[in-house]
């Protein structure tokens, strides 16, 4: 770390990915890596300058704010993919940040972190989502542990072991949402699973109505069927018994 950094608004900071020369050898031994030439976070006010390097003409106009070059470094894209492992910093008023210094690999002081950070959603709060938003919330949440986890490497790495307690209590704030969202879709899923429960008993039922209505239907047709054929046979029987005893 720099002396210089204690001026500034951060409890602690660091650049991103530097190479440190080693000097190899069998007799020779490794030389201390060189002191850092400047940080990822925004310089003092003295070194705002514009995107050319010179000085805003007054105080009025927008300052940009880039992050000072080092002098070993591995060229990355504005537009990286592992930026999105970093929290983007608050620019002040009338301020712009660039490059680097729009990311923060710490974070600010313990009480600024306690004060920014929210509490856990409630499964009262979760019901009322829709699929989409909590499959969108899901992925922001385990975006934020990944960040988190980020931030709480380097603070091991750097030993500041003061703010590992409050990474834990937003890793488990974290850890409680998506855990909730879990408990809310499991409970859709079983309102769900119990609604084609029923929905098939009222089918099997309505199709056994059905079956029974035709065969009752079927059974009353064969009946009276039946009745027509006795009377027409008992009719009969009374003809022939007329046309005998006419004979006789």
């Amino acid at each position: 770390l720099r002396r210089s950094c204690s001026n500034q608004q951060r409890l602690l900071t660091r650049s991103f990915a530097e190479i440190v020369p080693v000097v190899s050898g069998l007799d020779s031994r490794p030389s201390p890596p060189p002191p850092l030439k400047g940080t990822i976070d925004p310089p003092p006010a003295r070194a705002i300058a514009g995107p050319d390097g010179s000085q805003p003409a007054s105080d009025a106009e927008p300052k940009v704010v880039a992050s000072v070059r080092l002098g070993n470094r591995i060229p990355t894209q504005v537009d990286h993919g592992l930026y999105a492992f970093f929290r983007k910093t608050e620019p002040a008023a009338g301020q712009t940040l660039k490059g680097e210094a729009q990311y923060e690999t710490l974070g600010g002081s313990i009480e600024m972190a306690r004060t920014r950070s929210g509490r856990s959603w409630k499964a009262s709060e979760l019901r009322l989502k829709s699929f989409e938003d909590l499959h969108t919330l899901w992925y922001i949440l385990l975006r934020e542990r990944n960040l988190l986890a980020t931030q709480e490497e380097e603070v091991r790495r750097l030993g500041a072991m003061k703010l590992v307690q409050t990474f834990n209590n937003q890793v488990r704030m974290c850890r409680k949402s998506m855990a909730r969202i879990k408990y809310v879709m499991n409970e859709r899923r079983l309102a769900y699973e119990g609604a084609v429960k029923l929905a098939d008993e009222e089918k099997t039922a309505h199709i056994t109505n059905l079956v029974l209505e035709k065969q009752l239907a079927e059974h009353q047709k064969e009946r009276e069927q039946l009745f027509q054929r006795q009377k027409r046979a008992r009719i009969r029987a009374a003809r022939d018994a007329k046309r005998k005893a006419a004979q006789a």
